[in-house]
């Protein structure tokens, strides 16, 4: 549990393809009809711009995160839900610093090759696909090695709504 001057956050991770913005929308649309004020952000949508800022373009990502997080909180928002890969426990800190004092839940999701590579194929193309591909396997094992994860969900043969319920329920969020 969080002390009410916390930032309640959830962070979903996993490797490309596991689901992480799927599931992080059906979050923010179970939250929205439960009436509980919050937002939803996809940091990868804050790293497309050019030239990076570094590795994966993390500090422009991180800047934009600070200035978008205070447009919500003014908003009213209280929870933030985020989709973004977390490889190291130390990058917690850097949310912290744009964050404030905020207490984190991490969710792994899994999803098997088979269903990644599908989910990846629909939506990426050109050079990207390919980076996209070989990008998830080195991942998937980079994360199966860590252990800062709250826990793991596996988002293989359940739909976006039944993996957003269980995990709003296993962070007591709902």
């Amino acid at each position: 549990m969080s002390s009410t001057s916390e930032l309640p956050v959830l962070i979903l991770n996993g490797t490309i393809g596991a689901g992480k913005s799927t599931i992080g929308m059906a979050i923010h649309e179970i939250l929205n009809l439960a009436e509980i004020p919050n937002a939803f952000i996809d940091l990868d949508q804050l790293t497309y711009c050019w030239p990076p800022k570094g590795r994966f373009n993390n500090d422009t990502m991180f800047e934009a995160l600070s200035k978008l997080w205070a447009v919500y909180k003014s908003a009213g928002a209280t929870r933030l839900v985020l989709a973004r890969v977390v490889e190291k426990p130390d990058a917690l800190e850097r949310y912290k610093h744009v964050l404030g004092p905020s207490s984190f839940a991490i969710v792994r999701l899994k999803a098997a090759d088979h269903i990644r590579t599908s989910r990846i194929v629909h939506r990426e193309f050109g050079d990207s696909l390919q980076w996209h591909l070989k990008r998830s396997v080195e991942l998937e094992k980079i994360l199966d090695g860590t252990s800062h994860n709250t826990f793991t969900i596996n988002n293989d043969d359940k739909t976006p709504d039944e993996v957003a319920h269980e995990i709003l329920r296993k962070i007591s969020w709902l």
